[in-house]
């Protein structure tokens, strides 16, 4: 030890002893009474040496087992791992003729595909939504691209392992097995619509309303967290009014937990992830995003009609 140090930690030694005989000598006659600081909290405030703190801080007495004394608190525990990305194929279709042969021998090989609009539009080769553990089918209509079947069963998984007992939930409509217009929906035509339910703290019904005293916030957002953070969403409409009730709750979450803020809207920015929409207080909208399917579309937009054709010709 360096001898300016050296000295200094002697006049801390000193000083800390004479403390500690003027706290024997006022020590309380009562126990009620409090004692005065324990002269390691200065020492350690004006800088002592660590090996002159060490010195100084009390030692456990020997009579008391040492699984007794408290340690540390522990530090918050990290936020539950999301589910792995979904795989995705290529989004560039094979050529024209190509692709009309195995339009017509094998459209599985092909895939989905999202034709034309949500609006205005069909679905080739759709995957159904199955009912399972974690999902129970409310509509009548099951059918989107792979993708965005994946993608609602991803996000179930991830809520079921991170909140153990969750319920099962509630799927609406998605499109038809080809497609087309679904009454009364103005979209679910080219299989990247869902309705999905909110998770309630009682039990649930579908197109039951959430609201403060039913929602349980905690993973209805882990469901919607998870559908973005899986990549593939374009948009979701949520009535305002639980918007409100998500967005208190996470303002409850440590900071590196809460969301961008482009997730949801402001007083000056409207073009967020999730928007209102009137009507969407029992559910909830998802508008997928699907580059592939929607590729494989435009190129099969022109060669269905002529595969309908060739599949009605007499042989």
């Amino acid at each position: 030890m360096p001898p300016r140090a050296l000295g200094s930690a002697i006049v801390i030694v000193a000083a800390a002893s004479i403390a500690v005989v003027a706290v024997q000598r006022g020590a309380p006659s009562r126990p009620d009474e409090q004692a005065p600081a324990a002269p390691v909290t200065s020492a350690l405030r004006m800088g002592a040496l660590p090996e002159v703190a060490s010195a100084l801080a009390p030692a456990p007495p020997s009579d008391v087992p040492a699984a007794a004394i408290p340690a540390e608190a522990p530090s918050a525990p990290a936020r539950c791992p999301p589910e792995p990305a979904i795989v995705v194929r290529a989004s560039e279709p094979p050529p024209a003729a190509e692709l009309f042969r195995l339009a017509k021998e094998t459209p599985e090989a092909l895939g989905s595909a999202s034709v034309g609009s949500p609006t205005r539009g069909s679905l080739f080769g759709g995957v159904e939504l199955q009912d399972s553990e974690g999902i129970l089918r409310a509509g009548g209509y099951g059918w989107g691209t792979e993708l965005v079947i994946r993608s609602i069963e991803r996000a179930v998984r991830e809520v079921r392992r991170c909140f153990p007992d969750s319920p099962r939930l509630y799927v609406g409509d998605i499109a038809r097995e080809r497609g087309g217009w679904l009454k009364p929906h103005r979209s679910h035509q080219s299989g990247l619509d869902a309705d999905i339910g909110y998770y309630y703290k009682s039990q649930a019904t579908w197109y039951q309303r959430a609201t403060a005293q039913n929602l349980d916030a905690a993973r209805t957002w882990a469901l919607v967290r998870a559908l973005i953070e899986g990549g593939h969403v374009e948009m979701i409409f949520i009535d305002v009014s639980v918007q409100r009730l998500l967005q208190a709750y996470v303002a409850t979450l440590p900071e590196g937990e809460r969301p961008p803020e482009d997730v949801f809207p402001s007083p000056t920015k409207r073009d967020t992830i999730i928007r209102h929409a009137w009507g969407h207080a029992t559910h909830f909208h998802v508008r997928f995003r699907d580059l592939a399917a929607v590729a494989l579309g435009q190129r099969l937009a022109d060669i269905l009609p002529r595969l309908r054709g060739a599949r009605r010709a007499p042989r």
